[in-house]
């Protein structure tokens, strides 16, 4: 009952037993709802399944993130691998090319002496002079050629 302290007319009365019936009607309502487990278990279990979804958007935000974050280093690692092969490769492409320059330089050098060797001085001594040396620089031009080659071809 509420605080009033005796109600003086019928109206007050019906009042107030309208108000304690509507508290009762409540109040069993809340003790049903305390005893339908049914019910409890089905809001608990709706309550864990939004937790769970909560958790798992979250999880996945996280995992997005690094992943992101991996790629874009394996991105980076790559580029600067890249470039490292990129310019030994040049690096080997000039030290090849400055060989056979070298090579082609002392092949010439040899044919020349070669030349001479066979051409200057007396008939005599040319004809004792020995070959091999003729012989070595014809194989020297043919190497210098073929690295040439071999190289002139890997450019394109």
């Amino acid at each position: 009952m509420s605080g009033n302290p005796t109600p003086t007319s019928r109206e007050e009365v019906e009042a107030e037993i309208a108000e304690t019936r509507a508290e009762l009607a409540e109040t069993a309502a809340a003790l049903a709802a305390k005893t339908d487990v049914k019910a409890q278990v089905k809001q608990a279990a709706a309550e864990k399944k939004a937790q769970a979804k909560a958790v798992a958007a979250e999880k996945a935000a996280v995992v997005k993130q690094a992943a992101a974050e991996k790629t874009a280093q394996v991105k980076q690692v790559t580029a600067e691998k890249a470039a490292r092969v990129a310019q030994s490769t040049a690096e080997t492409r000039d030290r090849v090319a400055e060989k056979v320059t070298e090579a082609r330089s002392q092949v010439a050098t040899s044919a020349e002496q070669a030349v001479h060797q066979f051409t200057d001085g007396r008939p005599a001594e040319v004809a004792r002079r020995p070959v091999p040396q003729a012989v070595i620089a014809v194989i020297g031009l043919a190497i210098a050629l073929a690295a040439t080659v071999v190289i002139r071809r890997r450019r394109h």
